[in-house]
């Protein structure tokens, strides 16, 4: 009874809702930022992805498997391949599972402002938990 008391209360965990909502300030004209956004989960199905600059400026967003030396690039796109307006930044809707590797449970990415001026980005991730 036990065992399957465990197994059932594991399945009510699968396919929640995550919601993930960060802000990146000050990233210089041409520079890159590493952002390590902290997860419930280690992994999950991610399904939509948002980056909105503070200001007019190209943008630049990778998700990457981890923060280590030589992360493997997951994902990658540009406000000019998503909505094709810099103030609105990048909306992409995914199917990307995604599993932390570097054990952190973290979701980890790079932005980088394409633009000359300081700008702050807001980050919006949302997908759903798996086993």
């Amino acid at each position: 009874m036990n065992r399957t008391w465990k197994l059932m209360e594991e399945m009510r965990k699968v396919f929640m809702p995550v919601a993930l909502g960060w802000k990146v300030e000050s990233v210089g004209g041409g520079s890159k930022a590493i952002v390590s956004i902290p997860m419930d989960h280690p992994r999950f199905l991610i399904k939509t992805l948002r980056v909105i600059p503070s200001r007019e400026t190209n943008v630049e967003v990778n998700i990457l498997d981890s923060s280590g030396t030589t992360p493997e690039i997951l994902y990658f796109n540009n406000a000019q391949y998503s909505t094709g307006n810099f103030l609105e930044g990048i909306y992409d809707m995914l199917d990307l599972p995604y599993e932390d590797a570097d054990g952190t449970s973290s979701l980890h990415l790079s932005i980088k402002n394409l633009g000359t001026d300081v700008a702050d980005f807001w980050i919006e991730v949302t997908g759903l938990t798996t086993r």
